[in-house]
């Protein structure tokens, strides 16, 4: 089999070309073997890319953090790094890649660090500049950039299996809810109006059904319309602060779905303390840029007064036992890391066991949701059925 792949020398030349394989692991020891560092290696039988589909922002950021982290791990400097990224995305074609490149060149060589280059060009999360920053104050870039890499792609792979998952569930719920409003607006009035012809007054669960059914017809853009209302003012009311924290509050307080994305938001900001403090970084200073990571102001509040009374000499297992919700392990985790003298094996750990926990309650959640969506729609579609047919018996009765 070959493979098609992107390389750079000893002399800090990049090399393109094929290397014939019978798979990637050999083709990429064949490469080393040469003295190659290799940057793209991938079957000939394609464009080589680590693309999905041009232009994903994930892939784009996966692209830039693996081939940098290869490149500083190979004992190049960041500026040479940088200039031969930028002829490997030319080469490559990946022209917003390139200029993205020549852009952060431009600010370091003005003295902005590489960071602040990088929040600069709106590209980059927040997260990601953060732990960058760390990496740089650290002197463990290369490290930074490899768990950036793999976070980049459990935290893609992740969404994509819960995007698979939801396809059939999706699929369900649009076609029912199109199947129920083609009953109620256009099968059911139908036989209402042969029962008026007849002048039968039929059952009362069907005399309900074409009431509703009449309703939705005349009214039911107004009902979409003002939905679509409350949903924009719900956004622009989330937009303050205290709203927001209210919203929050209450969320947590909803069996499941507040645990659920709160977990979700744990696992990130402890895999970024986890990061940093197995970087070098003073942990009141890793827990003031891991208050930039989360999406609840409720982290983001107690992080930021967290790293406020760590400064202050308070034990960090004595602060997180206020930690926002019944998350007991927290406090427990900390106090064992504390023990153990190793906190930043406490957040890895922490960070792998909401993973787990949110997978878990994802897949179980969806095996739920795919009987209970059919089971709905059936009884609803089977009700309105009945209804009709319980119609029909009473006028063949009555004649």
């Amino acid at each position: 089999m070959r493979f098609r792949y992107a390389a750079v020398t000893s002399e800090g030349q990049v090399k393109q070309g094929e290397v014939e394989a019978l798979d990637l692991s050999e083709a990429l020891e064949h490469l080393r073997a040469e003295g190659l560092v290799p940057l793209e290696v991938v079957p000939a039988k394609r464009r080589w890319s680590f693309s999905l589909s041009r232009g994903a922002r994930h892939q784009e950021l996966l692209l830039f953090t693996e081939q940098l982290e290869r490149l500083l791990k190979s004992g190049l400097t960041l500026d040479k790094a940088l200039n031969i990224l930028e002829r490997v995305f030319q080469a490559t074609g990946k022209t917003s890649l390139q200029n993205m490149t020549e852009e952060i060149k431009k600010k370091l060589q003005k003295g902005e660090s590489f960071s602040q280059a990088l929040k600069e060009t709106g590209f980059f999360p927040e997260f990601y500049v953060s732990l960058v920053y760390a990496g740089e104050i650290s002197g463990a870039l290369s490290e930074i950039l490899k768990d950036l890499a793999r976070y980049i792609k459990e935290e893609h792979s992740f969404r994509q299996e819960l995007k698979s998952a939801l396809i059939y569930p999706s699929f369900l719920v649009i076609f029912g809810l199109l199947a129920v409003q083609t009953v109620l607006v256009y099968i059911l009035p139908r036989f209402g109006s042969i029962f008026d012809q007849l002048g039968v007054t039929p059952p009362l669960i069907t005399r309900i059904l074409l009431a509703v059914g009449s309703f939705w017809k005349t009214y039911g853009w107004i009902f979409l319309l003002i939905m679509l209302l409350a949903m924009v003012a719900l956004r622009l009311s989330l937009r303050n602060s205290q709203d927001r924290l209210r919203a929050e509050r209450f969320l947590l307080k909803i069996p499941y779905f507040g645990r659920f994305f709160f977990l979700a938001d744990m696992a990130r900001v402890f895999h970024g303390i986890s990061v940093m403090v197995r970087g070098g970084v003073a942990l009141p200073k890793a827990i003031t840029i891991a208050s930039h990571i989360p999406r609840f102001y409720l982290l983001r509040d107690f992080l930021a007064q967290a790293s406020l009374q760590i400064k202050e000499g308070t034990r960090l297992s004595s602060i997180f036992k206020e930690f926002p919700g019944s998350f007991d392990f927290v406090a427990n985790f900390i106090a064992l890391g504390e023990e153990t003298g190793d906190l930043g094996q406490a957040f890895a750990d922490m960070a792998y066991l909401c993973e787990e926990e949110v997978r878990v309650a994802s897949k179980r959640f969806i095996s739920i949701l795919e009987p209970a969506t059919i089971l709905f729609f059936g009884l609803l579609l089977g009700s309105m059925i009945i209804s009709i047919l319980m119609a029909i018996f009473d006028v063949r009765l009555g004649y």
